[in-house]
């Protein structure tokens, strides 16, 4: 059974012409006839019957006419919608980052987006980057900013942002106004950080300094949010390791020192990561395309 089948059947019911149903098709009347006929021979029953010039609904014509006038809706409907979507005038975005990124890089890139493409939806996971990396996989997310680099090869990636990393403290803290850069490094691991969870990216990043010169590093307490180490060392429990753009407001006011670590520098690099460009949805590739000019 086809769809242009059911379409030929109801317009000649409607027009009760077999003829009319082929101009409004523009087939021929033959056309039209063979299409039903192979119809009549899916369902197994006469469909139509003919009354003068006129053709009429059987029973079974009836209730086929009923339930067609249902699927060829839903069938236009799903249409629209999908070359709405291709035309990015309906859809829905998929996205994931980790919390950082939704602060600082993605803001702007968002207004720009929704401002280029008002009828499509935006949907925003915000988790660590082990856990973006699984939503890609069950494919709850298509695109997601992580911390580079990532384990393995199994996800296409673009570097967009490096992210510049500060030693923090509050303001009274053993570190700051330390005139020593020669041991301050090993200060820090001595005294200890209040930083990621051991597993993350930025964790292993932050350590690898220390590691690099020699150092083991000190960890006083741990948490996933960058928002809550912030305040945690606000509230002066330690020192931390942190995004300058997390931390450049609190610098400003006061609440919190950048101590210089001279030629040792902190940074990450987040990227964009999806699985293949094949199977991204238009909203997902036309805010990759926009995303990659903006930070190319």
């Amino acid at each position: 059974m086809e769809i242009r089948q059911l379409r030929y059947f109801l317009a000649a019911i409607r027009h009760g012409s077999l003829r009319a149903a082929a101009r409004d098709h523009f087939v021929t009347q033959p056309a039209v006839s063979i299409q039903l006929k192979k119809l009549e021979d899916e369902v197994g029953e006469k469909l139509y019957v003919r009354r003068g010039k006129r053709i009429e609904p059987t029973q079974a014509g009836s209730i086929l006419a009923t339930e067609a006038e249902e699927i060829v809706r839903k069938v236009d409907a799903v249409t629209h919608r999908i070359q709405g979507l291709k035309g990015l005038e309906s859809g829905l975005l998929k996205m994931g980052n980790i919390d950082a990124a939704s602060v600082y890089v993605l803001p702007d890139v968002f207004k720009a987006f929704r401002r280029r493409h008002p009828g499509i939806d935006i949907q925003v996971l915000v988790a660590d980057s082990d856990s973006l990396l699984a939503a890609l996989e069950t494919g709850a997310i298509e695109l997601a900013i992580v911390t580079l680099p990532l384990p393995g090869e199994a996800y296409e990636v673009v570097p967009i942002f490096e992210d510049k990393m500060v030693l923090v403290a509050p303001p009274g803290h053993e570190l700051v106004g330390s005139r020593s850069r020669r041991n301050l490094l090993r200060r820090v691991a001595e005294t200890g950080l209040i930083t990621y969870p051991a597993k993350s990216t930025t964790r292993r990043l932050i350590e690898k300094v220390f590691i690099d010169n020699g150092l083991g590093l000190k960890v006083t307490m741990e948490t996933s949010s960058p928002e809550a180490i912030k305040r945690l060392t606000e509230a002066g429990l330690g020192a931390s390791i942190l995004p300058i753009e997390v931390v450049s407001n609190e610098i400003r006011r006061g609440s919190l020192k950048a101590i210089p670590t001279g030629k040792i520098r902190f940074s990450r690099m987040l990227g964009l990561v999806y699985k293949s460009a094949e199977t991204l949805s238009p909203p997902a590739k036309a805010f990759l395309s926009m995303l990659v000019e903006k930070y190319k």
